[in-house]
């Protein structure tokens, strides 16, 4: 088989979410930008798979944060030309926490939220009064960095300063100094399930930028499933006059005097000078040449610790959910006795029973899913990735009738109405978004974790943009690719001004054009509000 050869001004390699906005920005100022993805479908986590014809699964959970006037999402999907192509569905509810016979619903906004939290824990007035001014500026503070990068905020460098002590310290220890009620702390805690690390480890100040954008900003989700969110923005790609090269994993990055020169898969080589990479860069060091020098990025990298995964247990019911006592989309079922296995964290044999549990009833945002639930609880890599087939195969049924059996103390009808159950582990996360350790969350936000580095490759024209830099969720991934092709446009506006002013007059910059030369119409790309 021939193979093709490709001529572009970037090469993207995973179409997750940061990927294909990142593509779609990069098109749309006139790149030419290809995406290599090893799967099959677009959207890495963004992604969905269906069973029996009946039951529609989202491959990771449905809450996007950052919309409304505090929100960044919004912000940047609308400037890339996004957001009018995407139907987005808003909650009220954040989220039903169950702890022993306690419920508390969440409403979603940060008054009402409050306000409920304070109904169950008069007590800790004061205390919730701290934790929200907390939120609204040391939280706020770094949400906005990304603001920042794109000289758009002017950052209160006393905040700041005072913010960096908050990065030395765990979600868990601020919980202790700030309140007193043990079911409030558990809650706190409970809510890091989002950010794929045990409140124990979190840093506090990464916890408070997320609460920041969980409880202050407007959350949405999409209806079709996830897959509709990225589908839609590979569309808006392809329109764009970018491509989207599905079922190609990168096999090597090519360099010419310390820099990147090019890249190929099994049937395309990729001429390109610039290698936009948003998987683990872990990954990295094994595409490059062996003769490039490695090691110190490898030392560093080697200091970075693999975030958790998840264990998921996908059930498709024979009644809607609704009709076993599941009336809301969303619950957190926390353990009364979380706290008292802080110290032993992951390595705790109970962590099944301990750790919170997510239940999601999808059937309640969109019918077209079929009556499906999904019981979610954070997993290490564990010994997940080595187990022998059976092995593997038993561990998850195990496993999984642990989780099953805690939600049905909470809604016993539950077991009696599967009809169908698959299950995901982070020996799944490595096999499908090739993520390293299993993670489903990039490196853990631990308190003094340091990637800076990942600014400086060992090979320039490489750049590390996306969660695996930056932390997990949605929005941090659609905001990321925008904020790196928006800074990337601009560098290259310069430079290229930089040029015209030093060419002489009637010369003309020409490229080479062998192989195909991948180009984009003018009349297909939008124009980029300011």
């Amino acid at each position: 088989m021939s193979e093709e050869r490709l001529k572009v001004d970037e090469l993207v390699v995973g179409a997750g979410l940061t990927g294909l906005v990142y593509a779609n920005v990069a098109a749309a100022h006139g790149r030419r930008v290809a995406v290599v993805e090893k799967h099959t479908k677009p959207g890495g986590y963004a992604t969905n798979f269906d069973r029996k014809r009946k039951f529609v699964f989202d491959c990771s959970l449905h809450k996007i944060t950052g919309f409304g006037p505090r929100g960044n999402l919004q912000d940047a999907l609308e400037r890339a030309g996004l957001m009018q192509h995407i139907d987005f569905h808003y909650y009220d509810e954040l989220t039903t926490f169950i702890i022993g016979e306690r419920r508390i619903a969440l409403p979603c906004d940060g008054e009402r939220l409050v306000a409920a939290l304070l109904q169950h824990f008069p007590h800790e007035r004061a205390a919730l009064a701290r934790f929200m001014a907390d939120v609204g500026s040391y939280g706020y503070q770094t949400y906005m960095l990304a603001r920042v990068a794109l000289g758009e905020h002017q950052l209160d460098m006393e905040s700041f300063a005072e913010s960096r002590r908050l990065a030395r310290m765990t979600a868990f220890d601020y919980f202790k100094a700030v309140f007193s009620d043990r079911q409030l702390i558990t809650l706190l805690c409970s809510l890091a399930i989002n950010l794929g690390v045990e409140a124990m480890e979190a840093d506090a100040l990464y916890f408070l930028h997320f609460a920041y954008t969980f409880m202050l900003t407007r959350k949405a989700y999409v209806k079709g499933s996830s897959q509709y969110l990225s589908d839609t923005l590979a569309r808006e790609l392809e329109r764009r006059g970018g491509t989207l090269l599905l079922g190609e994993r990168l096999l090597g990055i090519e360099t010419a005097s310390g820099r990147v020169a090019g890249a190929h898969t099994r049937r395309r080589r990729f001429e390109t000078d610039h290698i936009v990479f948003t998987g683990c860069p872990h990954h990295v060091v094994e595409l490059l040449p062996p003769a490039v020098a490695v090691d110190d990025f490898q030392k560093k990298l080697d200091k970075l610790e693999f975030g958790l995964g998840a264990f998921i247990v996908y059930l498709g019911l024979s009644a809607p959910p609704a009709a076993i006592g599941m009336l809301q989309s969303d619950y957190l079922i926390a353990d009364e006795a979380y706290l008292d296995g802080a110290a032993a964290g992951a390595d705790c044999p109970l962590r099944y029973q301990r750790r919170p549990l997510s239940v999601s009833n999808y059937h309640a945002l969109d019918a077209s899913y079929g009556y499906v639930v999904q019981l979610e609880i954070l997993e290490q890599q564990d010994d997940w990735l080595d187990l022998p087939r059976e092995a593997y195969k038993e561990k998850k049924r195990e496993i999984a009738e642990q989780v099953i059996n805690r939600a049905c103390r909470y809604f016993p009808q539950l077991r009696d109405a599967i009809e169908y159950m698959d299950i995901s582990t982070p020996r799944t996360n490595k096999k499908y978004t090739n993520s390293g350790g299993g993670s489903s969350f990039g490196y853990k936000p631990v308190p003094k974790r340091n990637v800076s580095f990942l600014k400086s490759p060992p090979v320039d024209g490489i750049q590390f943009v996306g969660t695996w830099v930056n932390g997990a969720g949605y929005e941090p991934a659609m905001c990321l690719g925008f904020t790196a092709a928006t800074l990337r446009h601009e560098k290259l506006r310069k430079l290229n001004e930089q040029n015209q002013q030093i060419q002489p007059r009637g010369h003309a910059e020409h490229g080479s054009t062998s192989g195909s030369d991948i180009r984009r119409t003018e009349e297909a790309a939008p124009v980029l509000a300011d």
